[in-house]
Protein backbone atom coordinates (compact mmCIF):
# COMPACT_ATOMS: atom_id res chain seq x y z
CA UNK A 1 0.00 0.00 0.00
CA UNK A 2 1.34 3.27 -0.91
CA UNK A 3 0.40 6.25 1.36
CA UNK A 4 0.31 9.86 -0.50
CA UNK A 5 -0.24 11.35 2.78
CA UNK A 6 -2.12 11.14 6.12
CA UNK A 7 -1.99 13.21 9.32
CA UNK A 8 1.59 11.17 10.41
CA UNK A 9 3.28 11.97 8.00
CA UNK A 10 6.25 14.61 8.67
CA UNK A 11 6.06 17.90 7.62
CA UNK A 12 8.42 19.58 5.15
CA UNK A 13 10.24 21.75 7.60
CA UNK A 14 10.96 18.70 9.99
CA UNK A 15 13.33 16.71 7.10
CA UNK A 16 16.61 17.86 8.58
CA UNK A 17 19.32 18.96 5.89
CA UNK A 18 22.41 16.81 5.43
CA UNK A 19 25.10 17.73 3.20
CA UNK A 20 27.18 15.71 1.01
CA UNK A 21 31.17 16.65 0.69
CA UNK A 22 32.18 18.23 -2.94
CA UNK A 23 35.21 17.06 -4.85
CA UNK A 24 36.95 18.52 -7.49
CA UNK A 25 37.18 15.10 -9.27
CA UNK A 26 35.54 14.92 -12.92
CA UNK A 27 36.23 11.92 -13.74
CA UNK A 28 33.22 9.24 -13.23
CA UNK A 29 33.87 7.37 -10.19
CA UNK A 30 30.49 5.93 -9.78
CA UNK A 31 26.78 7.62 -8.60
CA UNK A 32 26.29 9.01 -5.38
CA UNK A 33 25.05 6.70 -2.56
CA UNK A 34 22.36 7.92 -0.55
CA UNK A 35 21.74 5.23 1.53
CA UNK A 36 24.88 6.36 3.76
CA UNK A 37 22.92 10.06 4.32
CA UNK A 38 19.86 8.52 5.78
CA UNK A 39 18.04 5.23 6.60
CA UNK A 40 15.04 6.21 5.44
CA UNK A 41 13.06 8.62 3.50
CA UNK A 42 10.90 10.99 5.50
CA UNK A 43 9.55 11.61 2.39
CA UNK A 44 6.18 10.26 1.54
CA UNK A 45 4.25 11.68 -1.17
CA UNK A 46 3.87 11.32 -4.98
CA UNK A 47 6.64 12.26 -7.60
CA UNK A 48 4.41 13.11 -11.12
CA UNK A 49 6.49 12.30 -13.92
CA UNK A 50 5.60 15.29 -17.09
CA UNK A 51 6.98 13.63 -20.34
CA UNK A 52 6.82 14.71 -23.75
CA UNK A 53 3.90 12.82 -25.66
CA UNK A 54 4.90 9.47 -25.83
CA UNK A 55 3.85 8.54 -29.68
CA UNK A 56 6.15 11.49 -30.94
CA UNK A 57 9.12 11.11 -28.93
CA UNK A 58 8.70 7.42 -28.12
CA UNK A 59 12.40 6.38 -28.29
CA UNK A 60 13.87 9.25 -25.83
CA UNK A 61 10.58 8.33 -23.59
CA UNK A 62 11.14 4.55 -23.66
CA UNK A 63 14.58 5.22 -22.04
CA UNK A 64 14.16 8.27 -20.15
CA UNK A 65 11.41 6.09 -18.13
CA UNK A 66 13.67 3.03 -18.49
CA UNK A 67 16.27 5.77 -16.48
CA UNK A 68 13.25 6.79 -13.80
CA UNK A 69 12.78 3.01 -12.59
CA UNK A 70 16.37 2.27 -12.64
CA UNK A 71 17.36 4.82 -10.26
CA UNK A 72 14.10 3.79 -8.02
CA UNK A 73 15.32 0.64 -8.07
CA UNK A 74 18.93 1.35 -7.04
CA UNK A 75 17.49 4.11 -3.94
CA UNK A 76 14.92 1.02 -2.84
CA UNK A 77 12.31 3.81 -3.37
CA UNK A 78 9.08 4.16 -2.03
CA UNK A 79 7.17 6.57 -3.27
CA UNK A 80 4.19 6.14 -5.91
CA UNK A 81 5.89 7.80 -9.43
CA UNK A 82 3.06 8.91 -11.17
CA UNK A 83 4.00 9.52 -15.32
CA UNK A 84 1.81 12.18 -17.33
CA UNK A 85 1.82 13.91 -20.47
CA UNK A 86 3.44 17.22 -20.46
CA UNK A 87 0.78 18.76 -22.00
CA UNK A 88 -1.99 17.37 -19.31
CA UNK A 89 0.23 18.44 -16.54
CA UNK A 90 -1.91 19.62 -13.42
CA UNK A 91 -0.14 22.26 -11.21
CA UNK A 92 -2.39 22.39 -8.26
CA UNK A 93 -1.41 18.51 -7.89
CA UNK A 94 1.91 18.96 -8.66
CA UNK A 95 2.53 21.31 -5.67
CA UNK A 96 1.09 18.99 -3.03
CA UNK A 97 3.33 16.13 -4.75
CA UNK A 98 7.08 16.58 -6.06
CA UNK A 99 7.43 17.38 -9.80
CA UNK A 100 9.48 16.02 -12.10
CA UNK A 101 9.71 17.59 -15.73
CA UNK A 102 8.40 18.80 -18.11
CA UNK A 103 10.60 19.14 -20.75
CA UNK A 104 9.38 21.28 -23.52
CA UNK A 105 11.09 24.51 -23.58
CA UNK A 106 7.82 26.55 -23.68
CA UNK A 107 5.85 24.58 -21.04
CA UNK A 108 8.96 25.29 -18.59
CA UNK A 109 9.47 29.03 -19.34
CA UNK A 110 5.67 29.36 -18.51
CA UNK A 111 5.70 27.28 -15.60
CA UNK A 112 9.20 28.46 -13.56
CA UNK A 113 9.15 29.75 -10.16
CA UNK A 114 4.84 28.56 -10.07
CA UNK A 115 5.88 25.97 -8.08
CA UNK A 116 8.38 25.59 -4.82
CA UNK A 117 11.82 25.00 -4.76
CA UNK A 118 11.68 21.40 -3.12
CA UNK A 119 8.89 20.76 -4.76
CA UNK A 120 9.98 20.68 -8.46
CA UNK A 121 12.86 19.82 -10.81
CA UNK A 122 12.36 20.78 -14.35
CA UNK A 123 14.42 19.06 -17.63
CA UNK A 124 14.77 22.28 -19.70
CA UNK A 125 16.91 25.26 -18.99
CA UNK A 126 14.66 27.49 -15.90
CA UNK A 127 15.79 30.60 -13.81
CA UNK A 128 13.91 30.05 -10.75
CA UNK A 129 13.07 26.67 -10.17
CA UNK A 130 15.90 23.63 -10.09
CA UNK A 131 16.82 22.47 -13.50
CA UNK A 132 18.86 20.24 -15.60
CA UNK A 133 18.53 19.61 -19.61
CA UNK A 134 20.41 17.85 -22.22
CA UNK A 135 22.32 21.41 -23.36
CA UNK A 136 25.63 21.96 -23.80
CA UNK A 137 25.78 24.18 -20.39
CA UNK A 138 26.90 21.55 -18.47
CA UNK A 139 29.69 20.38 -20.72
CA UNK A 140 31.01 24.23 -21.15
CA UNK A 141 31.52 24.39 -17.34
CA UNK A 142 33.23 21.10 -17.38
CA UNK A 143 35.69 21.93 -19.58
CA UNK A 144 36.29 25.30 -18.05
CA UNK A 145 36.42 24.50 -14.24
CA UNK A 146 38.67 21.74 -15.68
CA UNK A 147 41.15 24.58 -17.58
CA UNK A 148 40.58 27.34 -14.59
CA UNK A 149 41.68 24.78 -11.85
CA UNK A 150 45.15 23.65 -13.90
CA UNK A 151 45.36 27.43 -14.34
CA UNK A 152 45.35 27.20 -18.59
CA UNK A 153 45.46 30.62 -19.97
CA UNK A 154 46.15 29.82 -23.45
CA UNK A 155 44.52 26.76 -25.70
CA UNK A 156 44.00 25.70 -28.96
CA UNK A 157 40.65 25.42 -30.90
CA UNK A 158 40.40 23.60 -34.38
CA UNK A 159 36.93 24.33 -35.73
CA UNK A 160 35.71 21.98 -39.02
CA UNK A 161 34.05 24.54 -41.52
CA UNK A 162 31.68 21.94 -42.91
CA UNK A 163 29.82 22.05 -39.15
CA UNK A 164 26.82 24.10 -38.92
CA UNK A 165 26.35 23.29 -35.01
CA UNK A 166 26.83 26.63 -32.77
CA UNK A 167 28.55 24.83 -29.71
CA UNK A 168 31.81 26.43 -30.93
CA UNK A 169 30.25 29.99 -30.16
CA UNK A 170 29.45 28.53 -26.84
CA UNK A 171 31.98 27.75 -25.19
CA UNK A 172 34.25 30.27 -27.10
CA UNK A 173 32.45 32.74 -25.69
CA UNK A 174 32.52 31.22 -22.06
CA UNK A 175 36.74 31.03 -22.72
CA UNK A 176 37.21 34.35 -24.05
CA UNK A 177 34.51 36.21 -21.56
CA UNK A 178 37.92 35.28 -18.71
CA UNK A 179 39.78 37.10 -21.15
CA UNK A 180 41.38 33.88 -22.14
CA UNK A 181 43.40 33.69 -25.17
CA UNK A 182 43.37 30.76 -28.19
CA UNK A 183 45.09 29.98 -31.42
CA UNK A 184 42.11 28.99 -33.92
CA UNK A 185 42.20 27.76 -37.27
CA UNK A 186 39.53 26.44 -39.40
CA UNK A 187 39.92 23.04 -41.65
CA UNK A 188 38.07 22.16 -44.55
CA UNK A 189 38.14 18.84 -46.74
CA UNK A 190 41.81 18.61 -47.14
CA UNK A 191 43.02 19.32 -43.03
CA UNK A 192 46.33 17.83 -43.25
CA UNK A 193 48.49 21.17 -44.15
CA UNK A 194 46.38 23.04 -42.49
CA UNK A 195 47.13 21.17 -39.21
CA UNK A 196 50.16 20.75 -40.00
CA UNK A 197 50.71 24.63 -39.97
CA UNK A 198 48.64 25.09 -36.61
CA UNK A 199 51.13 22.68 -34.96
CA UNK A 200 54.42 24.61 -36.18
CA UNK A 201 55.81 21.77 -38.00
CA UNK A 202 56.29 22.74 -41.10
CA UNK A 203 59.41 25.08 -40.11
CA UNK A 204 60.88 21.88 -38.61
CA UNK A 205 59.67 19.96 -41.62
CA UNK A 206 61.63 22.27 -44.02
CA UNK A 207 64.90 22.73 -42.03
CA UNK A 208 65.30 18.94 -42.12
CA UNK A 209 64.88 18.39 -45.29
CA UNK A 210 67.76 21.09 -45.59
CA UNK A 211 70.19 19.54 -43.72
CA UNK A 212 69.11 15.84 -44.80
CA UNK A 213 70.24 17.02 -47.99
CA UNK A 214 73.55 18.35 -47.10
CA UNK A 215 74.51 15.64 -44.49
CA UNK A 216 76.27 12.64 -45.73
CA UNK A 217 75.43 10.81 -42.71
CA UNK A 218 71.60 9.29 -41.44
CA UNK A 219 69.64 12.82 -39.17
CA UNK A 220 67.29 11.23 -36.55
CA UNK A 221 64.28 14.19 -36.41
CA UNK A 222 61.64 14.69 -34.44
CA UNK A 223 59.80 18.12 -35.53
CA UNK A 224 58.91 20.46 -32.46
CA UNK A 225 55.39 21.33 -31.91
CA UNK A 226 54.66 24.61 -30.93
CA UNK A 227 54.64 25.01 -26.83
CA UNK A 228 52.70 28.10 -26.18
CA UNK A 229 49.51 25.74 -25.49
CA UNK A 230 49.25 22.35 -24.50
CA UNK A 231 45.16 21.97 -25.01
CA UNK A 232 43.23 21.71 -28.09
CA UNK A 233 39.36 21.53 -28.40
CA UNK A 234 38.20 20.17 -31.51
CA UNK A 235 34.49 21.49 -32.91
CA UNK A 236 34.03 18.48 -35.44
CA UNK A 237 31.12 18.33 -37.93
CA UNK A 238 30.81 14.34 -36.62
CA UNK A 239 32.85 11.74 -34.56
CA UNK A 240 34.17 10.40 -38.33
CA UNK A 241 35.90 14.19 -38.42
CA UNK A 242 36.89 14.10 -34.95
CA UNK A 243 38.82 10.90 -35.81
CA UNK A 244 40.06 12.05 -38.49
CA UNK A 245 41.32 15.38 -36.80
CA UNK A 246 42.70 14.10 -33.58
CA UNK A 247 44.61 11.75 -35.66
CA UNK A 248 46.16 14.46 -37.91
CA UNK A 249 46.83 15.83 -34.62
CA UNK A 250 49.13 12.72 -33.59
CA UNK A 251 50.43 12.11 -36.60
CA UNK A 252 52.22 15.75 -36.77
CA UNK A 253 53.79 14.97 -33.66
CA UNK A 254 51.13 16.33 -31.70
CA UNK A 255 52.07 13.49 -28.96
CA UNK A 256 51.14 15.42 -25.64
CA UNK A 257 48.57 18.28 -26.45
CA UNK A 258 45.16 16.67 -24.29
CA UNK A 259 42.72 16.77 -27.19
CA UNK A 260 39.05 17.96 -25.77
CA UNK A 261 35.38 17.22 -27.81
CA UNK A 262 32.40 18.32 -26.95
CA UNK A 263 29.53 15.46 -27.83
CA UNK A 264 26.34 17.38 -27.09
CA UNK A 265 25.63 17.57 -31.26
CA UNK A 266 26.46 14.08 -32.01
CA UNK A 267 23.88 11.29 -32.65
CA UNK A 268 25.94 8.54 -33.62
CA UNK A 269 27.42 6.03 -31.70
CA UNK A 270 30.60 6.19 -30.42
CA UNK A 271 33.41 4.08 -31.48
CA UNK A 272 35.53 3.42 -27.89
CA UNK A 273 38.75 2.26 -30.17
CA UNK A 274 38.80 5.15 -32.14
CA UNK A 275 38.74 7.66 -28.54
CA UNK A 276 41.35 5.46 -27.07
CA UNK A 277 44.01 5.31 -30.11
CA UNK A 278 43.90 8.90 -30.65
CA UNK A 279 43.97 9.81 -26.62
CA UNK A 280 40.87 12.07 -26.94
CA UNK A 281 38.85 12.99 -24.20
CA UNK A 282 34.90 13.43 -24.49
CA UNK A 283 33.19 15.87 -22.41
CA UNK A 284 29.63 13.97 -21.49
CA UNK A 285 27.72 11.68 -19.50
CA UNK A 286 29.41 8.67 -17.78
CA UNK A 287 29.12 5.62 -20.20
CA UNK A 288 27.89 3.35 -17.58
CA UNK A 289 24.66 2.24 -18.18
CA UNK A 290 23.80 -0.93 -20.15
CA UNK A 291 23.25 1.34 -23.76
CA UNK A 292 27.31 2.09 -23.59
CA UNK A 293 27.98 4.50 -26.22
CA UNK A 294 24.96 4.75 -28.00
CA UNK A 295 24.46 8.15 -27.52
CA UNK A 296 20.52 8.86 -28.15
CA UNK A 297 19.39 6.14 -26.02
CA UNK A 298 22.33 6.43 -23.28
CA UNK A 299 21.23 10.34 -23.22
CA UNK A 300 18.04 9.54 -22.60
CA UNK A 301 18.56 6.93 -19.84
CA UNK A 302 21.20 8.88 -17.78
CA UNK A 303 18.38 11.99 -18.04
CA UNK A 304 15.72 10.04 -16.88
CA UNK A 305 17.86 8.26 -13.79
CA UNK A 306 20.03 11.61 -12.35
CA UNK A 307 16.17 13.37 -12.64
CA UNK A 308 14.78 10.65 -10.04
CA UNK A 309 17.82 10.66 -8.08
CA UNK A 310 17.93 14.14 -8.00
CA UNK A 311 14.43 14.87 -7.32
CA UNK A 312 14.62 12.30 -4.44
CA UNK A 313 17.69 14.10 -3.05
CA UNK A 314 15.82 17.59 -3.19
CA UNK A 315 12.51 16.26 -1.97
CA UNK A 316 14.78 14.79 1.30
CA UNK A 317 16.58 18.22 1.80
CA UNK A 318 20.15 16.82 1.04
CA UNK A 319 22.38 19.48 -0.38
CA UNK A 320 26.27 19.55 -1.42
CA UNK A 321 27.51 17.18 -4.34
CA UNK A 322 25.36 14.41 -6.26
CA UNK A 323 26.78 12.36 -8.93
CA UNK A 324 24.70 11.00 -11.09
CA UNK A 325 25.09 8.81 -14.37
CA UNK A 326 24.40 12.23 -16.58
CA UNK A 327 27.14 14.63 -14.82
CA UNK A 328 28.16 16.06 -11.09
CA UNK A 329 25.58 18.29 -9.57
CA UNK A 330 25.90 20.87 -6.49
CA UNK A 331 22.94 21.47 -4.74
CA UNK A 332 22.49 24.56 -1.99
CA UNK A 333 19.66 26.66 -1.34
CA UNK A 334 18.96 28.39 -4.05
CA UNK A 335 20.22 26.80 -6.97
CA UNK A 336 21.72 23.64 -8.66
CA UNK A 337 24.41 23.63 -11.00
CA UNK A 338 25.55 20.60 -13.12
CA UNK A 339 28.98 19.77 -15.11
CA UNK A 340 29.94 17.15 -17.38
CA UNK A 341 32.11 14.33 -17.10
CA UNK A 342 35.85 13.99 -18.41
CA UNK A 343 35.78 10.94 -20.06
Amino acid sequence: MIITSCSTAPKESSINSQFIEITKNSEFSGVTILENNFEQSPYQRKFIVAAPDHKKFAEFNNYFQLGILAAKEKYKIKNEISFVKQDDLNLSEANKNFLIGPLSKEIVKKIDGLLLSNKALLLNDSVENFSISLSQKSQNRALDNYLEDKDIKRIGFIKDTQTSTNNSNSFRSLWFSKENDAITIEVGENPTKRIENFLDVTESKDRYALIDKASFSKVEFVPRTRKDFEQIVIFPENLTRLYEIASLVRFNYGLDYEIFSFTSDFNQKIDSNEISLHNITLIDHSYENKYGFDLPKSRSFCLGFDAMLLSFAIANNIKGEIRGLLGIYEINENELISRSYLN
